[in-house]
C-alpha cells in the first residue's frame, strides 16, 4: 500500500456526533490510488481511513476548520473585511 503525505493543515476530515457536534481531523496522508484520506487516532496514535469510520461527513480545507472555530462576531468582522476587498477590487 503505498501512501503520499499530506500537506500540514489544508486538508481535514469532518466528524458528526450522534449529538450533533463536529470535530476536524487533519489529514496526514493519501492512500493508495484511490487517494483515501488518513488520518491518525489520537489514542492509539494509528493511522486510520476516514471514510472508513463512524460519523465521518467529508472532507474539508482548512478555511471551514477556521470559520467553525470563530465566534458569530468573529466571522461578522470576517465578512465585513471580504466585501471591503471585494469592493476594492470591483
Amino acid at each position: 500500500m503505498s501512501m503520499i503525505a499530506a500537506p500540514h493543515g489544508k486538508w481535514f476530515a469532518r466528524f458528526e456526533g450522534e449529538d450533533g457536534e463536529v470535530e476536524y481531523l487533519p489529514v496526514v496522508a493519501w492512500r493508495g490510488d484511490e487517494g483515501q484520506a488518513m488520518c491518525v487516532d489520537g489514542v492509539g496514535g494509528k493511522l486510520f481511513a476516514a471514510a472508513e469510520e463512524d460519523g465521518f461527513s467529508g472532507l474539508c480545507d482548512g478555511e471551514e476548520v477556521e470559520i467553525a472555530s470563530m465566534t458569530p462576531e468573529e466571522i461578522k468582522h470576517r465578512n465585513r473585511r471580504e466585501r471591503e476587498r471585494l469592493e476594492r477590487l470591483g
